[in-house]
């Protein structure tokens, strides 16, 4: 009874005819900048996590980001992973509990145990169950509007799709006339999210786009070097990064992820990333665009990257495909395999299985 109630709540509070209106107030409201995208612009997003006590605020905050990457030409605009997260602020008494987990998730705080943390993670799994229909409703009701008033690609950033009562952390990139393209669920869980219960996707998707053939792996899935391998054989030229790194920031850390998978696969690397502190976590990270060393100005591999690891910054970037694939054709160990090497060590770690896949 009482989870009947909630579900009506929140579907109510998240109703797609609230975020129209929001959307359609907010255009009534102000002059939009219109400009033609720049086929080859991207936009990746840096944003703090701000809980809302209802639906409209949201709208309101990601049609702003939205505009302001149209503004400067961006066609291709990356939103992080859980970028849903604001809208867990309109459960009644949210804002008290999330200051609640904050403050015991402070360093000098140590009287919570691992009894308390498996509660407070079975409520957390509760509460992502009870929000994830409507809150991927309406994830893709506001940014279909977005794709079609700005006339560009939007990756939604992930939120939590339910699959036969299972949940995956998921994303979908939107196209210019409102249609999706193409969704994609994290493969590589973090340990949080294994406790946390949430299930893993068993597919990466290579498609093709107007910039290039492009993927979306999600965070946690860049701590692999055969994730880009499989991507960049497959036909990826653009491999897109939402994040949500739930730890202090680090630079030597934060190199396992896709600056060196970049360099790897001779890939343009998109980051996108939520930072802020939201339930007892702190998330934080840099955006950014990446390409091979050879490519860029500073023989650094980076092409753009946000200021700081917290705040809210967008990071763009005119992506130049001649000279990925001039790079690739002039790296010395670029394509380099040793199949019969590859075979014999798959068969013996994989005896179950038949060839190489």
């Amino acid at each position: 009874m009482i989870t009947t109630i909630i579900k009506k709540y929140i579907e109510a509070k998240l109703h797609p005819a609230k975020i129209h209106a929001a959307i359609d107030k907010t255009i009534t409201s102000k002059t939009i900048e219109q400009q033609i995208p720049k086929p080859t612009r991207v936009a990746c997003v840096q944003r703090t996590i701000q809980p809302v006590d209802k639906v409209e605020d949201f709208v309101c905050n990601m049609f702003s980001i939205t505009e302001q990457a149209s503004a400067n030409g961006a066609m291709y605009i990356i939103f992080p992973e859980y970028n849903f997260f604001d809208l867990l602020g309109i459960i009644p008494g949210f804002t008290f509990l999330n200051n609640y987990l904050n403050k015991q998730a402070q360093p000098d705080v140590n009287n919570h145990n691992q009894t308390e943390k498996n509660m407070t993670n079975n409520y957390f799994y509760s509460i992502l169950d009870l929000f994830a229909k409507q809150t991927e409703l309406a994830m893709l009701t506001m940014m279909t509007r977005f794709a079609t008033i700005f006339q560009v690609y939007i990756f939604t950033g992930t939120y939590i799709h339910k699959q036969n009562n299972n949940l995956y952390n998921q994303g979908a990139l939107i196209r210019p006339d409102g249609t999706v393209h193409v969704k994609q669920g994290k493969v590589h869980l973090t340990d949080f999210e294994d406790q946390l219960g949430l299930s893993r996707e068993n597919i990466f998707r290579t498609t093709n786009l107007p910039i290039g053939n492009m993927a979306i792996p999600i965070c946690m899935d860049a701590s692999y070097f055969e994730t880009f391998k499989l991507l960049e054989e497959s036909g990826a030229d653009i491999v897109i990064m939402p994040i949500a790194n739930n730890e202090p920031y680090n630079k030597w850390k934060a190199l396992r992820g896709i600056w060196p998978r970049v360099q790897e696969s001779y890939v343009f690397g998109l980051k996108s990333a939520l930072t802020g502190h939201f339930a007892g976590m702190h998330f934080t990270g840099k955006a950014g665009v990446f390409a091979p060393i050879s490519m860029t100005e500073k023989m650094d591999g980076i092409i753009a990257i946000s200021k700081h690891p917290e705040g809210d910054e967008i990071v763009y970037a005119d992506l130049d495909f001649d000279a990925l694939y001039q790079a690739r054709k002039e790296a010395e160990y670029y394509g380099d395999v040793n199949k019969h090497f590859e075979a014999a060590f798959y068969e013996k770690t994989y005896p179950h299985r038949k060839g190489v896949e």
